[in-house]
């Protein structure tokens, strides 16, 4: 597997970068709730939805908004290699249908959130159509956190591309509830109802244009 290679001088070219290329094929970047408090001792694992080619751009520009933690970001090695830059903001490897990758992989995840890092793991494991039915969530995310020894957390997030009365489209984002990761290795079915709720919630809000900022700070 490919592990990250932290880089400052390239966090200090890709954040900017970011921040130009979502304002530039977005219009706004709209939350529907408030992010949740969370403890800084406890490990963090994101689970965002995974529905377009935007959504680690998404959760990097939630990252530099919110967190103040070191930020991994699981990717698939095919993709990494051909983007290694990302290695060097945070992104590490898994090869879903190598047995070995796999168990490096949640050896090296497992470490991650024992630090008191933030990781973030999509747990579709691939790009699906935005949709709140039938959603095929990968039980391996139980795998690659089955070894933490610590404390740690598991936070929801879902993301939403929507065109409204502007040229460009608008993201619209929303936060779970965290769920205790030790509830989480034990029964699976929380997180799945807490993941599904969550962009149920998103839906509704964005259909309803209930916001509560715009966090690219323009006037709704």
């Amino acid at each position: 597997m490919i592990k990250a290679k932290h880089n400052i001088f390239a966090e200090f070219i890709f954040y900017p970068y970011l921040e130009r290329l979502l304002r530039k094929n977005f219009s706004h970047f709209f939350l529907v709730n408030t992010f949740p408090l969370i403890d800084n001792n406890a490990g963090l694992v994101i689970t965002p939805n995974h529905f377009s080619w935007w959504d680690g751009f998404f959760i990097g520009h939630i990252e530099r908004k919110f967190f103040h933690r070191k930020f991994f970001i699981m990717m698939l090695e095919d993709q990494l290699k051909r983007y290694w830059f990302f290695q060097k903001v945070g992104a590490y490897s898994i090869q879903q249908d190598n047995p070995k990758s796999i168990i490096e992989t949640a050896r090296y995840t497992s470490e991650i959130i024992n630090n008191k890092n933030v990781v973030v793991i999509y747990p579709q494991g691939k790009i699906e159509s935005f949709s709140t039915k039938n959603l095929n969530l990968k039980k391996g995310l139980n795998l690659f956190t089955k070894n933490v020894k610590e404390k740690f957390y598991v936070l929801p997030v879902g993301f939403k591309i929507e065109f409204y009365e502007e040229k460009l489209p608008s993201v619209i984002a929303r936060f779970g509830d965290l769920i205790d990761g030790n509830e989480l290795i034990n029964n699976f079915t929380i997180f799945e109802n807490e993941f599904t709720m969550n962009l149920e919630l998103l839906e509704q809000a964005a259909n309803e244009k209930k916001f509560i900022t715009d966090i690219f700070g323009n006037q709704k």
